[in-house]
């Protein structure tokens, strides 16, 4: 962290104590008004549900190492709406008078303060909301579920019959969804397997201990099927818990999240992502293009998109800054790469790469994301190697798009018929582009042998797949001169094959003129090619 960035940190936090003092001196008056001489403070902890000893007041002294005071008989939540800040307990009843009635708005204002420093400092959650699915068999069983959870867990429950009547709010760009099913058969499931598939929420089924029941959840990737012999609302709330911090604010706006990578390293991801990042800001002068380099070998793009051999920040700079401020993050590894194009630099160092896999970084670096979509019309990630990582796979999640590479020889496509397969598995088969890259290169097996491969029986959809020609010639001398060919070659059939795949999946405005009078563009998109 540069010394800018530490002074920053180091403001934010002398705000904090600053508010926590505030409280102190506050709730030091409540115990002189009420004449209650000894009252402690639990903080609410957001991650575990649950309230932590915060310290106590004793008379004039205050003690925050001491938990003896925690059991008192008498309390008071300190909440704002659906937000629990904490409580004060004490060992006798008061009169609550409109002075403490004053004292506890004036504490509670200054929690609020202190819940706002800390969300920014720490990255904390957005509240969560969960949705228990039930028909009339169940209804008596899940509104006991909903009361025990309402004690459990901080968070907005609702019972409801029909899925479709909260479709808007699953949509929600800033929601955190959890949907728990009470049923006695697999019906209700099937008949909302569409949008189950649809809105890739996180699912908890309650009910028999069914074969076929526990089958029907398996197909549909619902991971936690609990029968009712073994059910308890602390196990639901367990598994909630776990599940929790997993949760990412999925991006349901208008603007788009693409993801790009190969099946192997050295596939043309990072050159295919660059490129189509580059054409998207061509061609939409008006919208806002980002580019974000999350491959996991040294980082190349900062070559090519700011000419800057060793950059001093990087993406791990920007997102532990917790916060999505242009001017800000120009500071901090945020490139501008002209007024409608900017890219984040990827890691440049090897230790760096255990950082990318750790949850917490992670759930940063999602949340930093979707405040970047709120600025930027396309985002533009180079995931490099297609994998099932914790980071990718959440990456996933979250994006419109996945964009994946390969070659027509037999390694690249059997490793692409196993990452289709966990796709499928994990709801993700709509979302998926297949792009063969480097068409016509040596070694290249048949369009017969790929389908051959790709589709393991006759009932299987054959996969479709677009495809980029073999141009050397262009992109080897981008290459050694560290140039975009969307800049240099903008005649090249690479680019122009680019341009048409945007065009088709509606990324670009009006098609080019010239490009549409190229018939043999077509033959490289085999846009029909089953």
């Amino acid at each position: 962290m540069d010394y800018k960035a530490y002074q920053e940190y180091s403001d934010v936090k002398a705000a904090l104590d600053i508010r926590k003092e505030n409280v102190m001196e506050i709730l030091q008056l409540f115990v002189l008004v009420s004449n209650i001489q000894k009252l402690t403070f639990m903080k609410y902890d957001f991650k575990y549900n649950n309230f932590v000893y915060g310290f106590t007041i004793d008379g004039y002294d205050v003690i925050e190492d001491d938990i003896n005071f925690i059991n008192n008989r008498f309390s008071i939540v300190l909440k704002d709406g659906d937000i629990i800040f904490g409580k004060i307990t004490f060992n006798r009843r008061i009169w609550y008078r409109a002075v403490l009635r004053e004292l506890l708005k004036k504490s509670k204002l200054a929690l609020r303060k202190i819940f706002e420093i800390e969300k920014d400092l720490l990255s904390q959650n957005t509240p969560l909301n969960i949705y228990i699915i039930t028909d009339k068999n169940t209804i008596k069983f899940a509104n006991k579920l909903q009361t025990n959870l309402d004690i459990l867990l901080n968070a907005d429950i609702n019972v409801i019959h029909d899925i479709t009547k909260i479709t808007e709010r699953l949509s929600l760009k800033n929601s955190k969804n959890i949907v728990i099913y009470t049923v006695q058969n697999s019906e209700l499931i099937k008949d909302d397997q569409e949008l189950l598939e649809k809105f890739n929420e996180f699912i908890i089924v309650v009910g028999p201990n069914d074969h076929n029941l526990s089958l029907t959840c398996g197909k549909l990737n619902i991971e936690n099927y609990v029968s009712i012999d073994e059910f308890s609302p602390e196990k639901i709330k367990n598994i909630i818990l776990d599940t929790k911090h997993k949760l990412i604010n999925k991006n349901k706006h208008d603007n788009k999240i693409i993801a790009i990578g190969g099946v192997t390293g050295g596939i043309g991801s990072t050159t295919v992502s660059m490129n189509v990042a580059d054409l998207l800001a061509i061609n939409n002068p008006n919208k806002n293009v980002l580019y974000v380099d999350l491959s996991m070998t040294k980082a190349i793009s900062n070559l090519f998109l700011s000419q800057d051999p060793i950059p001093k920040y990087t993406i791990i700079d920007l997102v532990n800054s917790s916060d999505f401020n242009i001017q800000k993050n120009l500071e901090l590894g945020l490139v501008k790469v002209r007024e409608n194009f900017y890219a984040i630099n990827g890691i440049q160092k090897h230790i760096d790469k255990d950082l990318l896999e750790k949850d917490n970084f992670i759930e940063k670096m999602l949340d930093y994301f979707l405040k970047a979509s709120e600025s930027f019309n396309y985002v533009v990630i180079d995931t490099g190697k297609a994998d099932a990582s914790s980071l990718k796979s959440t990456i996933y999640d979250l994006v419109n798009e996945i964009w994946i590479l390969t070659e027509m020889s037999l390694p690249h496509v059997s490793k692409l018929k196993t990452f289709y397969s966990l796709m499928k598995r994990a709801g993700l088969k709509d979302k998926v582009s297949f792009i063969v890259n480097r068409v016509n290169s040596l070694n290249e097996i048949s369009a017969s042998d790929f389908d051959s491969i790709m589709n393991t029986s006759s009932k299987d959809e054959k996969i479709k797949y677009l495809k980029i020609p073999n141009d050397y010639a262009t992109l080897g001398r981008c290459w050694n001169y560290c140039e975009l060919a969307s800049q240099v070659s903008k005649d090249s059939m690479f680019v122009k094959t680019l341009e048409e795949i945007l065009y088709e999946k509606d990324y670009i405005g009006e098609r080019i003129e010239k490009a549409k009078a190229q018939k043999s563009i077509f033959s490289f998109l085999n846009k029909d090619k089953t």
